[in-house]
C-alpha cells in the first residue's frame, strides 16, 4: 500500500487524510454490519456547515409513482431557474449499492447544473441488503420511464435524456440502459460513468495489483457483490453484471472516467472497450494521481476534474444539436 500511496497526488492525499469521513470504518462494516454505514455517514453530515443553495438554482424534491404503483420513488432535481426544455441528466449516487444518498452529490450538482444548463435528476433508489438485485435497477428505469413522458413538467426536455453515475450508482446506470435498450420504450442519448464496478469476478490485473488500495479494496468489493446479488452471486441474472452482458450493439455512446490508482479501473477500461467493438463511440478518460471517488474531496485534482467535467457536458451536449 505504501507504493500506492507514494503515487497518489499530495494534495489529494492530504484532503483525504483530513476527511471525516477517513474516520469510519467501512471496510470492516461492509462486511459486519453494511447498514450501520448509512447512520455513520449521516453522524458526519449532521456535524457539517449546510450548504447554501445558489441563487439561481431551484432544488426540489418530488416523489413520483413505481411503474406498478406499489411504491413511490424520491428524485432530487437541480434545476436552472427560468429555464425549461432543459437537456436532462438522470443520475445514481454511488456507495456500493448499501449506501449513500442523493443529498451527498449536492457540493456538485448546485453548481454543475448552472455551469452546463442542464436538470439534473437524482434517483433516491432502493439500497442492499435490504432491497438486493434487482431493486435498485427497477427504480432507475421506473425513473427513467417517468421522465420520458413526464420530463417538461419540471422543466426539462423528454427527448433528450443522458444517463449517469458514480461508483455503483455507474454499475446501476450501465445496466439501466442495457434495459432500455433492449424494452424500445425511451431512447437514451449517452452514458456518463464515473470509476464503475462491471464485474463482480474481481479479477482484472489492477483488481489485484490495487487490492489494498485507499478508497476502494478487492476485500470491499467482494463484500459489496455479496451484498448486491445475494443468492445470485454465484450466478449473475441478465442486468446484473455489466461486463456479463453478451449484447452490446445499440448502445450510446459514452464517458467513462477510472482513476490510475483504483482497483475497479480495468473494468471499466474492459467496458469502454465492448462499447467500442460494438460500434459505440467512447471517451475513455484516465485521472492520474487518483483513487476511488477522489472528486469528494477539496484538492487542485478535484478542482481540475470538475471543469473537465464541465467541458465534457458541454461536448456532449453540442454533439446532440
Amino acid at each position: 500500500m505504501e507504493n500506492i500511496i507514494k503515487k497518489i497526488d499530495p494534495d489529494l492525499w492530504k484532503a483525504i487524510l483530513d476527511s471525516p469521513f477517513n474516520q469510519i470504518d467501512y471496510e470492516d462494516l461492509l462486511k459486519n454490519n453494511p447498514e450501520k454505514i448509512i447512520n455513520e455517514e449521516m453522524l458526519v453530515t449532521l456535524n457539517e456547515e449546510p450548504l447554501v443553495v445558489p441563487e439561481r438554482l431551484n432544488v426540489e424534491d418530488i416523489q413520483i409513482p413505481s411503474y406498478d404503483k406499489s411504491r413511490k420513488i424520491r428524485l432530487r432535481t437541480y434545476r436552472p431557474k427560468g429555464e425549461q426544455d432543459l437537456p436532462v441528466l438522470l443520475y445514481f449516487h454511488g456507495g456500493a449499492f448499501i449506501y449513500g444518498t442523493p443529498e451527498q452529490y449536492d457540493f456538485i450538482f448546485f453548481q454543475l447544473a448552472l455551469d452546463i444548463d442542464m436538470l439534473i435528476v437524482s434517483v433516491d433508489y432502493r439500497l442492499a441488503p435490504e432491497h438486493p438485485f434487482p431493486a435498485a435497477i427497477e427504480d432507475g428505469y421506473d425513473a427513467l420511464l417517468w421522465l420520458s413522458k413526464h420530463a417538461d413538467n419540471i422543466k426539462g426536455n423528454k427527448n433528450n435524456i443522458l444517463i449517469g453515475g458514480s461508483s455503483a450508482g455507474g454499475t446501476i446506470a450501465a445496466s439501466v440502459t442495457h434495459l432500455a435498450r433492449d424494452k424500445k420504450e425511451i431512447e437514451i442519448r449517452h452514458q456518463f460513468l464515473l470509476y464503475p464496478p462491471m464485474s463482480h469476478i474481481l479479477q482484472t490485473p489492477s483488481m489485484n495489483e490495487l487490492a489494498n488500495a485507499p478508497m476502494q479494496t478487492k476485500n470491499a468489493a467482494e463484500w459489496m457483490w455479496k451484498h448486491y446479488l445475494q443468492h445470485y452471486m454465484t450466478e449473475p441474472p441478465k442486468y446484473a453484471v455489466p461486463l456479463l452482458e453478451d449484447n452490446f450493439n445499440n448502445l450510446p455512446d459514452a464517458t467513462i472516467i477510472v482513476c490510475e490508482l483504483d482497483p475497479l479501473k480495468d473494468e471499466g477500461k474492459m467496458y469502454a472497450q465492448k462499447l467500442e467493438e460494438a460500434g459505440s463511440i467512447v471517451n475513455l478518460l484516465e485521472i492520474k494521481g487518483a483513487v476511488h471517488a477522489f472528486d469528494f474531496f477539496p484538492s487542485s485534482l478535484s478542482a481540475i476534474f470538475y471543469r473537465q467535467q464541465i467541458e465534457l457536458f458541454k461536448q456532449i451536449l453540442n454533439q446532440e444539436e
